[in-house]
């Protein structure tokens, strides 16, 4: 049977993903994944669209149609794509442009490092790469951060750090590793984690989501250098461990 669609040359898949918006949802597939527009149909609106990835010089070239559905959309299954390399930059990137990430970047025993996105309509798309060799490994980076509580900010700055690593962990931008918070004597809290890795400091600083967080930091504390605190100044230097 295999000579049935050799004879009549079957080829390009094109899967047709339904999604309220097609230009909304061709926007996403150019800024997150940095495809191209084919076409859009339809004025005022866009009832049909197409977006493309790739040339021909590297792998195949990916054609995904986006068509307008004005009802409830159940996404069904998964569209699958392959990353030919690094994708645990492009997974910062798609943290940047404000991507749902439904899975960032995992090595999984069939031999794929994978990582799932929340595609426009609610599609998922899983990404993969050959995991060990294709995408650059990128060591994590152990911070610490003292934040001085404003006045009368002390209690609500304390529920913000309590929350701060557990969304960026969320997110994919830190590690598993538990963070450490601290108190010095003078209220300054001190928390100690783990981001993930470079790309990921570079992709909190433009993720919404950890914007908006870090704006309510900025409202209800000052962040001061580790040197500033009293404590700093001794050898061995002791702080209140505060439960998180």
């Amino acid at each position: 049977m295999a000579a049935l669609a050799k004879h009549h040359q079957l080829h390009g898949l094109q899967p047709v993903l339904p999604v309220p918006d097609v230009a909304a949802a061709a926007d996403w597939f150019v800024r997150v994944l940095g495809f191209e527009l084919d076409f859009l149909i339809g004025e005022p609106v866009a009832r049909h669209g197409r977006v493309r990835a790739g040339d021909g010089s590297w792998g195949v070239p990916i054609h995904i149609h986006l068509s307008r559905h004005d009802g409830p959309i159940v996404p069904c299954g998964a569209t699958r794509l392959h990353v030919g390399h690094d994708i645990d930059a492009l997974h910062a990137h798609a943290l940047a442009q404000g991507a749902t990430v439904l899975q960032p970047p995992t090595d999984q025993p069939w031999g794929l490092r994978e990582m799932v996105l929340q595609a426009p309509g609610g599609h998922r798309l899983v990404l993969g790469a050959e995991a060990g060799h294709v995408h650059d490994e990128a060591p994590p980076r152990a911070v610490i951060a003292c934040y001085r509580p404003r006045p009368g900010m002390a209690a609500a700055l304390l529920d913000m750090v309590r929350r701060h690593v557990p969304t960026l962990q969320r997110l994919g931008l830190a590690t598993d590793r538990a963070p450490t918070l601290l108190q010095a004597a003078d209220g300054t809290l001190v928390e100690a984690f783990e981001w993930a890795s470079s790309a990921a400091i570079t992709a909190a600083h433009a993720h919404p989501e950890v914007q908006a967080l870090w704006a309510e930091f900025d409202a209800a504390c000052e962040h001061v250098k580790l040197s500033q605190l009293a404590e700093a100044q001794q050898p061995f230097a002791e702080f209140t461990p505060l439960d998180r």
